[in-house]
C-alpha cells in the first residue's frame, strides 16, 4: 500500500526492485544521441571496405572436369605383343590427383604455355598481368646454366626506345641487352596498341619451370566430384581468366600424353630391343653374303646343288629340324644377354619372341607387371622407398629365376640339338664323297638362312608392335572444358562490407558501452530510476544565465516553464498542507540547491503565496549573494537572543510576497546551535506569517544539519545534478528514502541536457517539452538570453563533453 505521510503520496519502497545493471534497450534509449558517430564510422567503414575491394586484385575461379575410365584400352588382347601392356588394376583416382598436380607435371604445362616469361603492367591502383598478348616480347639469347629467375623493370618512351628500371640510359627495341648473367632481347609487338594500357610502365619476370611449378602448385585444386563418380573437378585460381582457361586445357592435355606414353613404354621397349638386333643381324648378313661370294668366286662352285641333290634329299628334313632349333637356341641367348644386362635392370622384358615355354612366359608377364607397378608408384614417392625396395628385392628374384629358365630352355634345346646331329651324322658318310668346298659352301648357306629367317621374325614383330602403339588410347576423357567464372570469388564483396560494417559498428558501440560501464556519475533520469525507489518530483534543464533567478513574473523561458511545471507537481504531493515547509538539500556542494532553493520560491511567490526563504546552510549560505543582496542579521542572531523575528525578514527586491531570512554570521558550532530551543520558536513564527517555506539546508552528505532540520519540514527535495552527482550517492538516497529519515523524500533533476537521449529528462527526447515540437524553438518559450562569446578553447571543451563527456 502507498505511504501517507505529512500530506505526501510514495509509492512503498522494495528494495528488490532496485537494479544497478543497465539493459539493452535503457542502453540504447540512453545513448541515442551518439547515432550520429556510431552512423559516421559505419560510413567510414563502408567507404574503407569500398577502397579494399576498389584496389585489391581480383581473383577468378576457372573450372574443369576430367573423366578417368577403369577399363585400360590399347589394343587386341589375344595378340602377344599387346599382351605387354594390359594393366589388371583400375584406375587409383588417390594417384591420377598426385600425377595432375605433381611438378613435373605442371612444368610440362608452363613450359607448353611459355609462361616462363611472364608481363606485367604496372598502374597507378594495381598491377596486372598481361595474357595471353602482352605489347612487348623478350627473347633469351643466353643464360646461366641452371637458369635463374629474375624480374625487369621498363618503361617505353615512344615506339622504338625504353629504358630499364632507375637508368637513364635509353635502350632500343630489339638491342641484345646483359641482364645479370642474362643475355637477351625486347622485342616490340606492333600489333598491340600501347594507348590501351593504364601506363607505360612494364615488369618483366623470367622464372625457371621448377618455381612456376611450386607458384601454381598452391592455385591448382583437384577432387573427386562424389565418392561413387571417377569424374575429377579441376579448379585453378588466377587473376587474368585466359590464362586459367589455357592452365586447366593444357594440363589436362599433358596428362592425356603422360598417360598415352606410359602406356607405349612396353611397345617402345620392344621395338627398340628389335631395332637393336636387327642392325645386328643386318651387319652379320652382310658379311655371310660376301663370304659366300668370295668363296664361290675363289673355289670355281656355280651349281652345288645339282652336284649334291640326290645325297641332300635325305638330309633335308634333319637340316630343317635343326634350323628350328638352332634359331630357339640363338633366340634363347639373345634374350638372356638382355636379362643379364645391369643396364636395362628396370625395364621391360619382351616376351613371347617364339620360345614356347610357358613357365617361361609366365615369369616373363610376372615380372612386366611388377615393372609396371614399380613404375607408376614412382611418380609419387623416390627410390628410398620401402616399398620400392621391396619392388627392386622382388624384381631381382623373378629375373634371376628368368636367367635359370632361359639357361634350361637352352639346354634342352641343345640336346634336342644333339639328337637332331646324331641323325644327320649317318647320313654324313654319305655326303664324304662330295668335296669338301661343296659342304663348306652349304655351311655358310645354311648359317645365312638362319639369319635370314630370324631377320624376317623381328621384321614381322616390329610392324605387329608398331600397329599396338598405334591404337593406344588414354584413359581419361574431357567432360567440360575450362570455363572461367564472370565474377571474382575475392574479393567477396558482400563478406568484406558486412565484415566493415560490423566492425563499423562495434567500434562505436564498443567505446560507448566502455564509457558507460567507467562513467560514474549520473547522466540520466535511468541512472536514478535503476537506482533508488525515490520518486522524481521534476527535471530542471539547463541555465545558460549569468542570474541564478531566473523565475521572474513575465519570465517564459524554458527553465522558468519547468519551475511552473515542478510547482504543480508539488502541489498535488502537498495537497494536505496549508502552509507547506520543503526542505531542499542535495549529496555535496555544487549540485544547484540553492538554485533549486531561490527559484523554487521565486515560483511560489509569484502564484500569490507569501514565501520566504530560510538559509539554513550556514556553513556556505549563497542565497543572499545569488539574490545580490547585502547580509544583515539571521537566523544565528535570533537563536542567541540578538534579534527578533522582524529583524531578520527582508524582502527580496522585484517581488511583492517573496522574502528571506538570511543565516546570519557564520558560528564556529553549526550542529549545536540547529538544536536550540530557539529553532522551534523561529519555525513556529515563520509558520504563523508565511504560505510556504522553503529551508536551503547543507549537503545531507557532508553533514547532519538537514537531517537535524527535517522534523520542521513537511516534505523534501533532494537535488541530483546531471554529470555531477556520483551514482553511488544514489545508495545514500535509497538510505535515507527506505529509513524515512527526511519527510517526503522527492528528487529533483537539474541541469539536465536537452540533446539528451531517450531518458535523459522528459524534457529530451520524446519528453514533455521535446520530440514533437514543444521544443525551445518551438515558439511556445521565450529564446534564453544571447550568451557571451566564449572563448575557442572552452567551446571545443564543451563540444568534447557534449558527445562524450
Amino acid at each position: 500500500m502507498p505511504e501517507a505521510s505529512n500530506g505526501l503520496t510514495h509509492p512503498e519502497p522494495n528494495s528488490n526492485d532496485i537494479s544497478w545493471k543497465l539493459g539493452p534497450r535503457d542502453f540504447v534509449l540512453t545513448n541515442l544521441k551518439y547515432i550520429p558517430w556510431i552512423l559516421i564510422s559505419a560510413s567510414i567503414a563502408l567507404v574503407l571496405a569500398f577502397l579494399n575491394i576498389r584496389y585489391t586484385t581480383p581473383i577468378f575461379s576457372v573450372q574443369s572436369s576430367l573423366l578417368i575410365n577403369n577399363n585400360e584400352g590399347g589394343g587386341n588382347k589375344e595378340d602377344r605383343f599387346d599382351a605387354m601392356m594390359m594393366n589388371s588394376g583400375s584406375a587409383n583416382l588417390s594417384n591420377e590427383i598426385q600425377i595432375l598436380s605433381s611438378r613435373p607435371v605442371l612444368q610440362r604445362v608452363s613450359r607448353n604455355l611459355h609462361l616462363t616469361t611472364r608481363y606485367y603492367n604496372i598502374g597507378k591502383i594495381r598491377t596486372s598481368l598481361l595474357y595471353p598478348q602482352s605489347p612487348i616480347i623478350m627473347q633469351m639469347l643466353e643464360s646461366p646454366n641452371p637458369p635463374e629467375a629474375f624480374g625487369l623493370n621498363m618503361n617505353i618512351i615512344n615506339e622504338n626506345q625504353f629504358v630499364l628500371g632507375k637508368e637513364t640510359k635509353i635502350h632500343l627495341f630489339g638491342e641484345p641487352l646483359m641482364v645479370g648473367g642474362n643475355k637477351l632481347v625486347i622485342f616490340r609487338n606492333p600489333n598491340i596498341d600501347l594507348n590501351s594500357y593504364s601506363s607505360k610502365n612494364f615488369y618483366i619476370t623470367q622464372k625457371p619451370p621448377s618455381s612456376l611449378a611450386n607458384e601454381y602448385l598452391g592455385a591448382v585444386k583437384i577432387a573427386q566430384s562424389n565418392d561413387q563418380s571417377t569424374i575429377l573437378v579441376l579448379s585453378f585460381l588466377t587473376e587474368n581468366r585466359d590464362l586459367g582457361v589455357d592452365f586447366l586445357n593444357a594440363l589436362m592435355q599433358v596428362y592425356d600424353s603422360l598417360n598415352i606414353e606410359s602406356k607405349n613404354r612396353i611397345s617402345v621397349n620392344s621395338l627398340n630391343f628389335i631395332n637393336e638386333n636387327l642392325d645386328t643381324l643386318v651387319v652379320k648378313l652382310n658379311s655371310l653374303e660376301g663370304t659366300v661370294k668370295n668363296y664361290r668366286v675363289n673355289n670355281d662352285i656355280f651349281d652345288e646343288e645339282s652336284q649334291s641333290r640326290t645325297y641332300l634329299s635325305n638330309v633335308e628334313s634333319s637340316r630343317s629340324d635343326l634350323d628350328k632349333v638352332d634359331v630357339k637356341i640363338t633366340l634363347t641367348n639373345l634374350l638372356q644377354q638382355y636379362v643379364n644386362d645391369k643396364t636395362k635392370a628396370h625395364e621391360l622384358v619382351p616376351i613371347n619372341m617364339g620360345i614356347d615355354e610357358p613357365a617361361l612366359s609366365q615369369l616373363i608377364s610376372e615380372y612386366n607387371k611388377l615393372q609396371l607397378d614399380r613404375d607408376n608408384n614412382l611418380k609419387t614417392t623416390t627410390v628410398d622407398n620401402p616399398m620400392i625396395k621391396a619392388y627392386d628385392g622382388s624384381l631381382d628374384r623373378i629375373r634371376r629365376n628368368i636367367s635359370e629358365a632361359l639357361t634350361n630352355v637352352r639346354n634342352g634345346y641343345i640336346i634336342a640339338r644333339n639328337k637332331v646331329l646324331e641323325q644327320q651324322e649317318q647320313v654324313a658318310g654319305k655326303l664324304r664323297s662330295l668335296p669338301g668346298k661343296t659342304m663348306e659352301l652349304g655351311n655358310v648357306a645354311r648359317r645365312q638362312k638362319i639369319l635370314e629367317d630370324l631377320y624376317s621374325f623381328l621384321l614381322q614383330k616390329k610392324f605387329e608392335t608398331s600397329i599396338s602403339s598405334a591404337a593406344t588410347v588414354s584413359n581419361s576423357t574431357v567432360v567440360e572444358p575450362a570455363l572461367a567464372g564472370n565474377f571474382p570469388i575475392s574479393p567477396n564483396r558482400n563478406k568484406i562490407y558486412i565484415t566493415y560494417l560490423l566492425f563499423g559498428l562495434i567500434i562505436p558501440v564498443g567505446f560507448i558501452a566502455a564509457k558507460e560501464l567507467l562513467r560514474d556519475k549520473v547522466n540520466n533520469r535511468i541512472d536514478v530510476e535503476k537506482r533508488t525507489h525515490a520518486p522524481i518530483l521534476g527535471e530542471i534543464g539547463h541555465s545558460d544565465d549569468e542570474s541564478n533567478l531566473v523565475v521572474l513574473r513575465n519570465s517564459r523561458r524554458f527553465v522558468a516553464e519547468q519551475f511552473r511545471i515542478l510547482r504543480s507537481n508539488l502541489k498535488y504531493m502537498t495537497v494536505k498542507k496549508d502552509n507547506p515547509s520543503i526542505l531542499v538539500s542535495s549529496s555535496f556542494s555544487g549540485e544547484g540547491k540553492s538554485f533549486i532553493s531561490i527559484n523554487m520560491a521565486s515560483v511560489m511567490a509569484l502564484s500569490g503565496k507569501k514565501t520566504v526563504i530560510m538559509e539554513f546552510d550556514i556553513r556556505k549560505p549563497k542565497v543572499m549573494e545569488s539574490l545580490n543582496m547585502k547580509r544583515k542579521m539571521g537566523i544565528t542572531n535570533y537563536i542567541i537572543g540578538r534579534a527578533q523575528i522582524k529583524d531578520i525578514i527582508m524582502q527580496v527586491p522585484g517581488f511583492d510576497s517573496l522574502y528571506v531570512i538570511p543565516c546570519g554570521p557564520i558560528p564556529p558550532n553549526p550542529a549545536e546551535l540547529l538544536l536550540d530551543p530557539k529553532l522551534d520558536d523561529l519555525m513556529a513564527e515563520v509558520r504563523e506569517n508565511f504560505d510556504v517555506i522553503i529551508m536551503d539546508t547543507a549537503p545531507v552528505g557532508l553533514v547532519s544539519d538537514s537531517i537535524t532540520l527535517g522534523k520542521y519540514a513537511d516534505c523534501t527535495l533532494f537535488v541530483i545534478r546531471m554529470g555531477h552527482t556520483y551514482r553511488k550517492i544514489l545508495r545514500l538516497v535509497e538510505d535515507l528514502y527506505n529509513e524515512k529519515k527526511l519527510p517526503g523524500l522527492s528528487l529533483i533533476l537539474n541541469d539536465v541536457k536537452l540533446e539528451g537521449g531517450y531518458y535523459s529528462g522528459y524534457y529530451g527526447g520524446y519528453g514533455y517539452y521535446g520530440g514533437y515540437g514543444y521544443g525551445i524553438e518551438s515558439g511556445y518559450f521565450e529564446k534564453p538570453a544571447k550568451k557571451k562569446m566564449v572563448p575557442l578553447h572552452k567551446q571545443v571543451g564543451r563540444w568534447w563533453g557534449k558527445w562524450f563527456g
